[in-house]
């Protein structure tokens, strides 16, 4: 079989090695052609680093690396002049991003034969534009243009910092020196900076959210099919599945990013980890802990039951105040949440984003991070035993146990972790119920008012109300609404269950159960 590209962000290693290359060039083609200075956002692990190189050599003329792919024989393969530069090998974490920059600068000119004059990072930037530019405007391509900044979101006044030295390096750009670039891409995983940063660049395209291009990073469905067949049929062997039913689990644990609200893409990382170890795990999220988002939906105290279905408009994926953060808007950026729905408001005419998680690999993943947060220990801490005990005690219809086992959670949660509002208590649960794996809605809408949470197991729907008062008076609340009433066709026992906590004791004090005939 031929080789996945696990790790492979060269496109010229990629060809000339003999790794399988998922065919973007149609889309990369039409990228060229919407502007002179283009803007695109993507998660990590997406392949934005492959698209820079892969223009890289597209601009550099080398067509011999396209034969058989889409854009062979759509240009004239001229090679012209290219910049590329990758805040990847920056070292601004050991001198000022300045003093970084300045010396990035002097190895790039020395990469093409160049010995720059200037002495600052700008001055050196600007020479290096117009010398390289004597004979053809050049191509410049930026990746991750914003790492600067997301390393450094916990230390606000570093983070200023590089936003100020970035804002006067990409200058540049906004001056008459621009008229030297032919075409120009810059890519990252958050648009925070972008306002800031190109304040004064009015015609930067973002096609981050552009119809477009929602499939130009990530494998779709089709393309997963067409070039990893022998990997696929590999792995339903291992399983002892049917083609369609191993589809059906690929799609389940990682498919299900979307930009338009319409088309879902694989992220490129997880898809090849799974072909290439034949196994389902938390590739993806594995790479990362997401210990600022924890610590902003802390701080802004957003239940964790929210975060499977929020809705705004265009303002709920931008953010571009460091000081000033949307957790939601960072949730999105960094692939976390992603678009499951957009509509348009009748009254304003403006695009309406529903988001949610992509795939049960980064829903299972965070919210076993979040729950370590809850409860202050390590995301290993929260499996195993107690998981266990829950996911028996629901299954043998032990209500007693199940409160028994959650009580010795909450007896366990360090004083200073503690909230007083009923949201915290629920969004425990709500994470412990989703971590074992069964279907779970919280807050689900009925005609009549909004159910705490439900949980539906292959035999049984539990119903669970929460209050500040009494197990009982939950249960009186679940029958006044009738929310029992849109399960009666399941053919399934229903199980009421009415949980009291009680601020003064941070536990559960009373709960209350029923089962409807």
């Amino acid at each position: 079989m031929q080789k996945l590209p696990i790790g492979i962000q060269d496109f010229t290693s990629l060809r000339q090695e003999g790794y399988i290359y998922v065919d973007k060039t149609k889309y990369i083609y039409a990228l060229m052609q919407v502007g002179k200075f283009v803007f695109l956002a993507r998660p990590r692990r997406f392949g934005k680093s492959l698209l820079i190189t892969t223009l890289r050599a597209i601009f550099r003329g080398n067509q011999e690396l396209f034969r058989g792919l889409w854009i062979e024989d759509q240009i004239d393969w001229q090679p012209r002049p290219v910049i590329t530069i990758n805040f990847n090998d920056l070292n601004y974490r050991e001198m000022s991003l300045a003093a970084a920059l300045t010396v990035y600068m002097d190895e790039l000119a020395w990469e093409h034969g160049i010995a720059l004059a200037a002495t600052d990072y700008k001055g050196k930037f600007r020479e290096l534009l117009l010398r390289l530019a004597e004979k053809r405007k050049v191509a410049l391509l930026i990746d991750e243009y914003d790492k600067p900044i997301t390393d450094m979101l916990e230390n606000e006044e570093k983070a200023q910092e590089h936003v100020d030295t970035l804002k006067n390096f990409y200058s540049v750009l906004k001056s008459t020196e621009a008229s030297y670039l032919h075409f120009t891409l810059l890519t990252g995983v958050s648009k925070y900076g972008k306002i800031s940063i190109f304040s004064d660049l009015n015609n930067l395209l973002d096609v981050t959210m552009d119809d477009r291009f929602a499939t130009l990073l990530g494998y779709t469905q089709t393309e997963l099919e067409q070039n990893f067949s022998a990997y696929i049929d590999r792995l339903a062997a291992r399983y002892q599945v049917s083609q369609d039913e191993i589809l059906a689990r690929i799609r389940f644990w990682y498919n299900g990013y979307s930009w338009d609200g319409l088309s879902q893409v694989y992220v490129s990382f997880s898809t090849l980890m799974l072909l290439e170890q034949q196994t389902f795990d938390n590739h993806w999220f594995s790479t990362a802990t997401p210990t600022f988002l924890l610590k902003l939906l802390r701080q802004q105290r957003i239940p964790a039951y929210e975060l499977e279905d929020i809705g705004g408009g265009t303002s709920l994926l931008d953010s571009a105040d460091i000081n000033d953060i949307s957790v939601h808007s960072l949730l999105f950026q960094t692939g976390y949440l992603t678009v499951q729905s957009i509509d348009t408001s009748w009254t304003s005419g403006e695009r309406l984003y529903r988001l949610g998680y992509p795939n049960r690999e980064v829903e299972s993943a965070f919210q076993r991070y979040l729950l370590a947060d809850y409860l202050e220990k390590s995301p290993g801490q929260v499996t195993g035993t107690i998981l266990f005990r829950l996911e028996q005690t629901l299954r043998e219809h032990n209500v007693e146990g199940f409160i028994s086992v959650l009580q010795s959670v909450f007896a366990d949660i360090p004083h200073h972790l503690f909230l007083p509002q009923e949201a915290y208590y629920h969004s425990v649960v709500y994470l412990i119920l989703n971590l074992l794996g069964f279907e779970i809605h919280a807050e689900r809408l009925t005609n009549l008012g909004r159910i705490d949470a439900v949980l539906e197991l292959p035999h049984t729907v539990y119903i669970i109300e929460f209050k500040m008062t009494t197990g009982q008076a939950a249960i009186s609340q679940i029958h006044s609404k009738q929310y029992d009433q849109p399960f009666r066709s399941r053919d399934k026992p229903i199980i009421l269950v009415g949980i009291a906590f009680d601020k003064e004791s941070r536990n559960i004090a009373d709960w209350a159960v029923e089962t409807v005939a």
